[in-house]
């Protein structure tokens, strides 16, 4: 299990690290924020396609195999990042980061949806958060006394540590995964069936994940250059955020224990929104904090739903599909989020994020009325 973790751990810090270090590689290589969206888009586009074939090579390959290769790929694209000369070698280094991260996390989120719980599933994606978290640190204080390059090599060799690790526990057999057993329960399908279920789950991984990229991805450029927040005082709310996500995963992972995940949905949905509000307003710490422990069980929690919602044989199938859905979300956001900070305003951002968090919650309450209403009928059939 330890193995698990170091991989989420691992594969939180790219995303941590790409928007602390913006400012300084826009300036070095001379792109635009239109520019900088694209090299979003191209990773996510990557990301989404690799992710959307994981329940095929499942089916030739253990989970943890991919999730291996895949982390060397990962590790190839961080150091390509560090030595990139111009913005074409930064691109090449963006789509081979893009596939090996779309091949690890849905693999990884594959195995980890079979074999634990959501209590677990939150604590793993506590783990990314950490990841995510501390690389915005690392390449803050490696700014501030080498340059972005230095920053990128630091979190090269941090997560070169966790690759060993992770080579080591695969190369040893020890990632088992649980079998999925066909029960009385599933017999009865008490899980939504047909595709158009699967597609609005899709919509809402879509959303979310393009509302949190977009926090992560413009906040410090936001606070600098519409705001005037001292680039110190900036770089510091991306690891406030990560931080608040990583707290509030651990937290929910004991909640989980208590009451449904759609519940915690709701509640964190609903916390994330009041925190978007107050940065629309002040550029307060505090806003930052309560986006981050609002969209904490989210992600971790929609995961956890989808053994639950939907058919368990295809658990792999759509846990890649859904990964594929969420790194599109990113790849749109990206370029839309770019034309709107462009066109309209920087302080766009915000709004916009409000947006996407209020459509997402109506999407994943339309799911569940349906999933209450199709568990209702069968249990009158029972009778």
């Amino acid at each position: 299990m330890m193995a698990v973790y170091a991989t989420f751990l691992a594969l939180g810090m790219p995303d941590g690290a790409f928007g602390v270090a913006l400012p300084g590689m826009r300036e070095a290589m001379g792109f635009s924020f239109e520019r900088a969206a694209e090299i979003v888009i191209v990773h996510s586009i990557f990301y989404s396609v690799v992710a959307s074939l994981t329940g095929r090579l499942a089916k030739y390959f253990k989970l943890e195999r991919i999730t291996g290769f895949g982390f060397m790929l990962l590790l190839a694209g961080m150091l390509g990042f560090a030595v990139s000369r111009n913005f074409f070698e930064l691109t090449a280094a963006t789509v081979v980061l893009g596939t090996g991260m779309g091949m690890m996390d849905s693999a990884v989120n594959a195995f980890a949806a079979k074999s634990f719980s959501a209590k677990h599933m939150n604590w793993l994606h506590c783990f990314w958060a950490m990841g995510g978290a501390v690389s915005p640190m690392i390449m803050r204080q490696m700014i501030i006394f080498y340059d972005w390059r230095a920053g990128y090599l630091a979190v090269f060799a941090v997560q070169a540590v966790f690759a060993f690790f992770v080579g080591m526990s695969i190369l040893k057999g020890l990632w088992v995964s649980k079998e999925i057993k066909t029960t009385e329960t599933a017999s009865k399908k008490i899980f939504l069936s047909g595709k158009k279920f699967p597609i609005i789950q899709w919509f809402v991984f879509f959303l979310y994940t393009g509302a949190e990229y977009s926090v992560t991805f413009w906040t410090v450029s936001i606070l600098m250059e519409s705001r005037g927040v001292p680039y110190e005082a900036a770089a510091v709310f991306p690891a406030v955020y990560l931080g608040s996500l990583m707290a509030g995963r651990f937290i929910f992972g004991y909640v989980t224990d208590k009451i449904s995940g759609s519940y915690v949905i709701r509640i964190g949905l609903a916390t994330a929104v009041a925190g978007l509000l107050v940065l629309t307003f002040t550029s307060s710490i505090v806003g930052i904090a309560l986006v981050g422990f609002g969209f904490a069980p989210v992600f971790p929690c929609l995961m956890d739903e989808t053994k639950k919602r939907f058919d368990p044989k295809l658990l792999s199938k759509l846990v890649g599909l859904q990964i594929a859905a969420a790194g599109a979300g990113v790849a749109l956001s990206a370029f839309s989020m770019g034309r709107i900070l462009t066109l309209i305003s920087l302080e766009a951002l915000f709004p916009t994020v409000i947006i996407c968090a209020a459509v997402a919650f109506a999407l994943n309450e339309f799911i569940e009325i349906n999933l209450r209403y199709h568990l209702r009928n069968i249990a009158e059939g029972d009778k």
